[in-house]
């Protein structure tokens, strides 16, 4: 249940968000074409986990983040697998550009802080990217799942710190929206949509065992 519920979180009915598409792309870039997620540059760990908030934040005022994405989807016809191609293709570098030019890097920082300041967690939102294990085993150090103390010791920042951090950004970022390419998560993508159909019925068949059965 607790893994439904995650997936639940990114997930439209029976087919992920576009935004959950574009944490998905940018786990699999991180890990494919930058350094390692979980590496030993602390910097590099923020910035990645900046990037997904500021992802995040873009999505709750561009509606097509939120929209149901059909990359997964199957047809019959050659011409219509064709334009479905074409046109998930065009979403997602309408998303691309939209976090190029207006992911913020304070914005992200800001928001991090003040959920921290409310004894909140700043990343719960996209927790579902490590219960869904497409992020990888994470390192003792920068384990997501650090208990809370240990993530506010990353933050807040230094003035010398926010410095370099938000230089770091600015580079992850471009480089991440000029190389990331849809067909290169394609893959990872069918697997989770996969792995939630199959949780979500098993789910749903014993939600149908339990009403039939008392």
């Amino acid at each position: 249940m607790d893994l439904l519920r995650t997936f639940e979180k990114s997930f439209n009915g029976l087919e992920p968000k576009w935004e959950g598409l574009v944490h998905i792309a940018l786990c699999y870039w991180n890990q494919n074409k930058n350094q390692p997620f979980y590496g030993s540059d602390i910097v590099n760990f923020m910035c990645i986990i900046l990037l997904h908030v500021a992802i995040g934040l873009i999505g709750d005022s561009d509606p097509t983040f939120r929209k149901a994405c059909l990359v997964a989807g199957i047809f019959s016809s050659s011409n219509s697998s064709e334009w479905l191609d074409l046109n998930q293709e065009n979403i997602f570098c309408h998303l691309v550009d939209k976090i190029n030019t207006e992911s913020r890097f304070l914005e992200a920082l800001s928001n991090v802080e003040a959920a921290l300041r409310k004894n909140e967690d700043p990343f719960q939102r996209i927790r579902w990217l490590w219960t869904s294990n497409l992020v990888g085993k994470p390192c003792e150090r920068h384990d997501w799942n650090m208990p809370f103390g240990g993530i506010m010791n990353l933050f807040p920042l230094s003035a010398q710190d926010k410095c370099e951090v938000e230089g770091k950004f600015m580079q992850m970022k471009s480089r991440f929206c000029s190389e990331v390419l849809l067909e290169d998560v394609k893959q990872s993508y069918k697997m989770l949509l996969e792995k939630y159909r199959k949780v979500r019925k098993q789910y749903m068949n014993g939600m149908i065992s339990l009403h039939y059965g008392s």
